[in-house]
């Protein structure tokens, strides 16, 4: 990702500003930074995901590129994937962005990020609402499981299971439905 900023901005700052249409911008805690363009692998497990959150938690509030800022980091970004409830999500429908992070975020790992930049994110999410944030690795189809609460974090494979607990359900969905036909082969029945 490249930084085209020298000094940190606020997020009514970076509203102004009058940056590149063709290319997409986000704010990560003041500083301005260019999104690469996703590949097609990472947009497939982008739909696969959403559309196994949305049938997991159909109560829920679930899209791709999901728009959230946090002003007390002056982060405006789009999560991977995001699911709140459908009562943030109508309350922040009238500034068409997510106040605060989204309870689940997803992250397609790419050569963009960095681990450093993804723990900083991770602490500056649980602390504004995210209660899990996954790390989905398309290299070796595994899924890194953070929760707020616990200390350690699960890696799972394609022969597990993703155990969520949000909104007050607890469902599962195989690893191996995301990365099928995508990074993994498909199941035999």
């Amino acid at each position: 990702m490249g930084t085209v900023a020298t000094k940190p901005i606020t997020i009514e700052e970076f509203d102004k500003l009058r940056l590149a249409e063709d290319r997409i911008w986000e704010l990560h805690g003041g500083e301005i930074v260019e999104v690469p363009f996703a590949k097609f692998m990472h947009i497939e497990l982008q739909i696969r995901l959403l559309d196994l959150l949305r049938k997991a938690y159909p109560q829920a509030y679930v899209l791709m590129e999901f728009p959230f800022q946090i002003e007390e980091t002056n982060d405006k970004r789009s999560a991977d994937v995001g699911m709140t409830t459908k009562e943030r999500a109508q309350a922040s429908a009238e500034q068409g962005i997510l106040s605060g992070a989204p309870e689940l975020l997803a992250e397609v790992l790419s050569p963009s990020n960095s681990m450093a930049d993804m723990r900083r994110d991770r602490r500056v999410f649980f602390a504004h609402g995210t209660m899990v944030y996954l790390v989905i690795d398309p290299n070796d189809s595994t899924i890194e499981v953070y929760r707020k609460q616990e200390k350690s974090t699960p890696t799972l494979t394609i022969e597990d299971q993703l155990a969520l607990s949000l909104f007050g359900e607890e469902k599962t969905i195989p690893v191996a439905a995301i990365f099928a036909g995508i990074t993994a082969p498909i199941p035999e029945s």
